[in-house]
């Protein structure tokens, strides 16, 4: 497969060249340092959604090394909380300067690389929707190059700006990692870390808050929450919550003056029938208050008889995943950790999942134990779940 560079040359009759480039001072506090660049914006089929598990592997490392992360790029990439410094606001000349001390960078199949690649900078590099031999950096002499790809095999490359689902997604955190840290030199013993499945609803931040609580003023949610009154309820609570953008979630009638007067907030409703007071005349009002409403059965011997009681509106069967159903569970073992992307808060604790709160197992920033429950299953399409300490088969 030739590169891009190569089949340009060709086109033009020319040889490739090594770029001579005019750096300009940018203020780097660090003098110990990668780079990292990732875009969401101009191709979406490149930009990873894992970078955020990658940095939890190598940042104890990095720390340990005294190196920090600074993020390259331009004004309209994603900013990095986890990265110690952003140049986003830099020149080209003054990211070349940056480049040029890098220890070494990581990202995307994009321009950073190949700068990187101008100033024999090592890089681990991310491919999607074409072969890396098509547009890896080809000026490195004597620093290592690593590009990762998805098995090519069997599916080949879209050469799509867009797919779905994200074939880069496929590339495992842990290979990223090691990938870092080997050509950094740096001990690891990630070879003992296994992804064994990343769920589909992974890559979005879930705020669940149980209303069983009256929030202070930190409680400042930018973002949407869902609030979970069908796990518990302290009615004395829900007019504070309600003051905040919330989707609902009830398996009993609330209030419906409550509703009314938080109706701007509510941004929808999740309802699981089943309990008396949840009947046609509370869903008129609903209507008539203008608030969206899913209704949802859990109970797979009752749906035929709720489809005929709410005969006039649509009643979705609850299917949540069982450990029965994945095909990963012969690789669980007392080594099996999980991360969510759901933080769930009640009376001013934070937990991982529904399973953990039930067991009052709170967050840390330690590997969680897996928790063999129906709960904890139900939720797997949040979780990326991982064994760590074993060696592969």
């Amino acid at each position: 497969m030739s590169h891009i560079a190569e089949e340009y040359a060709k086109s033009l009759g020319v040889r490739i060249g090594k770029p001579v480039i005019s750096e300009h001072f940018y203020p780097i506090v660090s003098d110990n340092y990668i780079t990292f660049h990732t875009n969401d914006k101009k191709s979406p089929a490149r930009h990873y959604d894992l970078w955020k598990i990658v940095f939890d592997l190598i940042g104890k490392k990095l720390l340990e090394n005294n190196i920090d992360i600074v993020q390259v790029g331009g004004p309209d990439d994603p900013v990095y909380s986890e990265c110690d410094c952003n140049t986003l606001d830099a020149t080209f000349k003054q990211m070349a300067y940056i480049m040029k001390g890098t220890k070494l960078h990581l990202g995307i199949d994009s321009l950073p690389v190949h700068l990187a690649s101008v100033y024999d900078r090592p890089t681990v590099s991310l491919y999607s929707n074409l072969y890396p031999e098509c547009s890896k950096p080809i000026w490195n002499k004597l620093s290592k190059t690593v590009q990762l790809a998805p098995d090519f095999s069997e599916m080949k490359p879209s050469f799509m700006d867009n797919e779905d689902p994200k074939r880069v997604n496929e590339i495992y955190p842990e290979t990223v990692a090691k990938s870092v840290l080997d050509c950094l030199g740096i001990e690891n013993d990630f070879d003992t870390y296994e992804t064994l499945n990343i769920g589909k609803h992974y890559f979005n931040k879930i705020i669940e808050i149980v209303p069983d609580f009256i929030p202070t003023e930190e409680f400042n949610f930018k973002n949407l929450i869902n609030l979970r009154c069908d796990y518990e309820l302290l009615e004395e609570s829900l007019p504070h919550w309600l003051s905040k953008r919330v989707n609902l979630m009830i398996n009993k009638a609330i209030d419906i003056n409550l509703v009314y007067r938080a109706r701007q907030n509510i941004k929808g409703m999740t309802i699981f029938i089943g309990d008396e007071s949840i009947n046609e005349e509370y869903l008129k009002m609903l209507n008539k208050l203008n608030i969206n409403y899913n209704l949802i059965c859990k109970d797979k011997e009752k749906i035929s008889d709720l489809r005929l009681k709410f005969f006039d509106y649509t009643v979705e069967e609850y299917s949540p995943k069982t450990k029965k159903d994945l095909d990963f569970t012969e690789d669980v073992c007392d080594n099996t950790f999980y991360h969510s992307n759901k933080t769930l808060i009640s009376k001013n604790k934070k937990y991982y999942s529904k399973a953990a709160w039930k067991m009052n197992i709170e967050q840390t920033d330690d590997h969680q134990k897996l928790i063999d429950s129906k709960e904890f299953w139900e939720e797997i399409e949040h979780m990326n779940m991982y064994n760590y300490g074993k060696i592969k088969k």
